[in-house]
């Protein structure tokens, strides 16, 4: 059975925004979860949502580094 590299990449897109929401609505759980356990209501729960942004944020570019270097021709030289 043959791929359709359309719905291949199509997939590899879709994973990446479940992974980026995913990455956001854990930082905002746990910070509410520990706001909840400390009483430090909404200090925890900001820095969780912020946390969360900036590691999804860091995947995107790791995603889309790894994305521009696929795309380079590769060039093999013999020395």
């Amino acid at each position: 059975m043959a791929c359709n590299p359309t719905l291949l990449t199509y997939g590899r897109y879709g994973a990446l925004g479940f992974e980026f929401a995913g990455a956001v609505l854990a930082g905002i759980f746990l910070g509410r979860y520990l706001d909840s356990l400390w009483g430090t209501a909404p200090v925890l729960l900001v820095l969780g949502a912020v946390g969360g942004m900036a590691g999804a944020l860091y995947r995107l570019i790791v995603f889309l580094q790894h994305l521009s270097h696929a795309d380079q021709p590769h060039h093999d030289r013999k020395d």
